[in-house]
């Protein structure tokens, strides 16, 4: 029996429901999280894309949740921003207001523009009463009185005041509290960059780490040495965007051209090269690119979690089936590493 302790309790599997049952993490495919006294499943959920802006309705994004939580996904990932608050309340909803230790949920603190102290969002990032009020918020909005990780969104941003000297951050002094209050569990990084990100590590103050968009197929070299400094300091290691918010999700052969007549900042040459490259292997190997993608991934065992945006059941189910498909063969493990070798170069 479920404990009514931690998230998940009150949430009955639907045991006639063969089609779900039988594409499900069981126990013994769970991963240890780092440092953190809990073990998360290969995939997670994110709900960046279920709310109303994203064109997800409230009622679908609820039983997006419960059917991940069917198929053994342990972790949910939310943020006050997503859906200026709507995606913590489906959450909330989904879970039934109640905890059970088997449910991991991640939260976040910042991005305050869009948050109930949007007016203050500046002031926000050093005055840790105003963190505690969007925390607080955050508690209400799920329905619980904690928060098993809690991460700093855009840590990177220079608004926390962590760089170049993290030490008095006003940031600490909100932790220490929320801590005390037993208002949080785990404190954990949300990143992009490489570089300030291994400096944060560096502090041993973080137990884990969100890094999105430049660890996946393509970007196969950001973060090389951030996650083997990761797995030397016992830090749980999350990816987040595999797909790179869908620039991964396609193997129509006129990608290519289009990415090069759009000159993206974000997608130099050499990474349009890449992709390419992708597309091509995984027609090679007969699986779609988002299959080479994700199981990429599952690959690293450096990586404890992956946390997927599917927006209805059958690419959740989809996602899960490929995971537990486990990692690549080692000749197309090969074939990955070598179009990782093409330069990223830049546009002239």
């Amino acid at each position: 029996m479920l404990k009514q302790n931690f998230w998940n309790a009150g949430i009955a599997l639907n045991n006639s429901n063969k089609q779900v049952l039988d594409v499900r993490f069981e126990p013994g495919e769970l991963n240890k999280f780092g440092r953190l006294p809990f073990s998360v499943s290969p995939i997670g959920l994110g709900t960046y894309h279920l709310t109303s802006d994203r064109r997800v309705s409230h009622e679908d994004g609820v039983s997006i949740i419960r059917s991940a939580i069917e198929h053994g996904i342990n972790v949910i990932d939310t943020a006050p921003l997503y859906g200026v608050g709507e995606a913590e309340q489906i959450v909330g909803e989904a879970l039934g207001g109640t905890r059970s230790e088997n449910i991991t949920v991640i939260d976040k603190i910042g991005r305050f523009e869009k948050s109930i102290v949007s007016r203050l969002s500046q002031e926000a990032y050093t005055d840790p009463e105003l963190m505690l009020s969007q925390l607080n918020h955050s508690l209400r909005t799920l329905g619980t009185d904690h928060i098993p990780l809690l991460l700093l969104h855009e840590t990177d941003w220079d608004e926390w005041g962590l760089y170049p000297d993290s030490s008095g951050a006003p940031v600490w002094e909100f932790i220490e509290k929320a801590r005390k209050q037993g208002k949080i569990g785990g404190i954990g990084l949300s990143v992009r960059k490489p570089d300030r990100a291994e400096f944060l590590c560096k502090t041993g103050r973080f137990d884990a780490m969100l890094f999105v968009h430049y660890h996946n197929l393509v970007w196969q070299d950001v973060a090389d040495r951030l996650l083997n400094l990761a797995t030397k300091l016992d830090i749980g290691v999350a990816v987040g965007a595999p797909y790179r918010q869908g620039l991964l999700t396609s193997t129509d052969p006129g990608l290519r051209n289009r990415l090069l007549a759009e000159r993206r900042t974000s997608v130099p040459p050499g990474i349009i090269e890449r992709i390419a490259a992708a597309q091509d292997l995984a027609r090679k190997y007969e699986m779609s690119l988002m299959e080479l993608g994700l199981r990429w991934l599952v690959s690293d065992e450096r990586v404890h979690t992956i946390i997927v945006g599917p927006r209805n059941p059958a690419e959740l189910r989809q996602n899960v089936e490929w995971a537990k498909l486990g990692g690549l063969p080692t000749e197309i493990l090969r074939d990955v590493r070598e179009l990782g070798q093409i330069e990223p170069g830049e546009w002239q």
